[in-house]
């Protein structure tokens, strides 16, 4: 019966035994298994088997012992092997290298787990000319300067996505030929792999140096998508420059080191970054404005902005911000804000308000929305009940600051003014919502249970037969709910409400007396039982 199966069939069933399988490894031996049945099966796979590859060394295997000998034996630190090994001895790591689409390659691998020298590896890439033709996806990783040697010969035309990690133990006298051989690596890898799409660049630590030899590699590459780099030095402005030039890019993961810049040298074209649809942007609020000011769009639609200050932000920054984002486009679905500052000692006056919020209520198919000044906004049930009828497409609402950061406000008397009537009409309207962050005074909890005890809350829009027995409810789908340190009541007492409130809650965080939290987690199980047996 299975002769008649198409390959491609086989294929689609040898993909659900792999990826149903419960640990890649376990998925991986099936693989390996049905590759020893017959040769129509072996062909399928062992090309799902290698098609993605996260450990160098895997492939190394392939290589018999005495070919791994003779590699050993043959190399120096020379780039040349004083023997070439027949090519059908190479027979098996080239066809498995064929097959590999995903690729992470390690230079640590080949010189602990096989005593290679990166001469030797140099030697057998550039013998079986391009062995990884099939590639789209390389995660490069090397800590020592003759590791960026190799990376030319493991790309090629079909590849699209590079992840960099930068990586160097070398010392500073040393560090000026690393970045050189960088430098030449790079170039070359633009010739070879003309169609990269996405790029990713992870460094542990910043300098100028890297910084300008990133910068030339980013600018020789005319098509990408999607960018995650980090930025900085003199080369900056002309990166950005050119960045925002790109009619390709799509994606923007920016994380700038200012140094010393003057924001005065920024300069973006007209109609900067004219493809954008996402941002995200880690750096100072002094570089951030004249990005955000040269964007008019209609297609950004998710921006995240994490910014570093020196000193605590006055609240007219904070409308700033707000008000310049919104500005810059038309259909924001996603908006992540957080700044991180020394802790504010500012009066309870001088704190934000619901006011800063305005300009995102005309973003009205907002779906996700990430608050976190540094300091509390001043929310009361009213701002709540606006919120609630604004944005009916949320599903992730956060408002809450740093614990760090409200406990110098919370002893200057600082509470919040929401009550349980605010966040049970916020539940009730925002019908998608699964994630939710804010503080509010629990110590009304008592009045708002008038009608039974505190498990049976007064909720104003439950259903009761005539009979006078209840008949439906109305709950909320929240599964995360973070109160921070809002809660001023019996923590047994807000638990119970949550718990009828939201049955299908799976965590929740509070900040407060561990004990009293697991006596109130046993009180949320409970309920969750009653209701999945259908009690309550």
């Amino acid at each position: 019966m299975w002769q008649l199966l198409s390959p491609t069939t086989l294929e689609l069933i040898f993909m659900i035994l792999r990826d149903g399988s419960e640990t890649t490894s376990l998925g991986r031996v099936q693989l390996s298994r049905l590759s020893r049945v017959c040769t129509s099966w072996s062909m399928i796979a062992l090309k799902l088997l290698w098609a993605s590859c996260d450990d160098f060394s895997r492939l190394l295997s392939a290589l018999s012992d005495d070919i791994l000998l003779h590699l050993r034996e043959n190399a120096g630190e020379t780039q040349e092997l004083q023997t070439t090994i027949p090519h059908a001895d190479l027979g098996r790591f080239s066809m498995y290298a064929h097959q590999i689409r995903d690729l992470m390659y390690d230079h640590r691998t080949i010189g602990t787990a096989f005593q290679l020298t990166s001469a030797t590896m140099l030697q057998l890439c550039s013998q079986m000319k391009r062995p990884f033709i099939n590639l789209r996806r390389l995660h490069f990783t090397s800590f020592d300067i003759k590791g960026w040697y190799i990376i030319p010969y493991l790309l090629g035309p079909t590849t699209t996505h590079l992840v960099l990690d930068v990586r160097s133990d070398v010392v500073d006298q040393q560090l000026v030929q690393h970045l050189a051989t960088m430098k030449d690596a790079l170039s070359d890898v633009i010739n070879v792999a003309p169609n990269l799409r996405t790029l990713v660049i992870k460094i542990e630590k910043e300098h100028e140096l890297l910084f300008g030899v990133l910068s030339r590699f980013i600018v020789g590459l005319r098509i990408l998508r999607k960018i995650q780099v980090p930025l900085g030095g003199p080369s900056l402005p002309s990166t950005l420059y050119h960045l925002s030039s790109s009619a390709h890019l799509v994606v923007a993961d920016l994380n700038i080191y200012p140094g010393s810049l003057d924001v005065d040298q920024l300069r973006f074209p007209p109609g900067a970054f004219p493809s954008l649809r996402t941002l995200n942007f880690s750096s100072k609020i002094s570089i951030y404005l004249p990005l955000i000011h040269s964007i008019q769009l209609s297609t950004l639609n998710s921006v995240q902005l994490t910014f570093h200050e020196h000193s605590p932000c006055p609240t007219e920054t904070f409308h700033t911000l707000i008000q310049a984002t919104c500005r810059a486009t038309s259909s924001l679905q996603v908006f992540e804000l957080k700044i991180v500052a020394p802790t504010s000692h500012r009066q309870l006056s001088n704190l934000p308000t619901a006011a800063v919020l305005l300009p995102l209520f005309a973003h009205r198919k907002l779906e996700e929305l990430v608050i976190d000044l540094g300091v509390p906004i001043q929310l009361n049930d009213a701002d709540i009940d606006t919120i609630s009828h604004m944005w009916s497409y949320c599903r992730k609402l956060r408002l809450t600051p740093l614990d760090a950061q409200q406990r110098s406000l919370e002893s200057a008397g600082w509470t919040s003014k929401v009550t349980p009537r605010g966040i049970i009409a916020l539940l009730y309207h925002l019908v998608n919502l699964r994630e939710l962050a804010i503080e509010f005074d629990a110590t009304s909890l008592d009045v708002v249970g008038t009608e039974g005890p505190v498990s049976e809350p007064y909720l104003p829009y439950r259903q009761v037969g005539s009979d006078g027995h209840l008949q439906a409810r109305k709950t909320s789908s929240l599964e995360i709910l973070d109160v921070g340190r809002s809660v001023a009541a019996d923590p047994l007492k807000v638990a119970s409400w949550i718990g009828v409130l939201c049955p299908r809650l799976k965590e929740l965080k509070w900040t407060g007396d561990s004990e009293a939290w697991a006596r109130a987690r046993l009180v949320l199980q409970k309920i969750q039982r009653l209701y999945e047996s259908n009690e309550l």
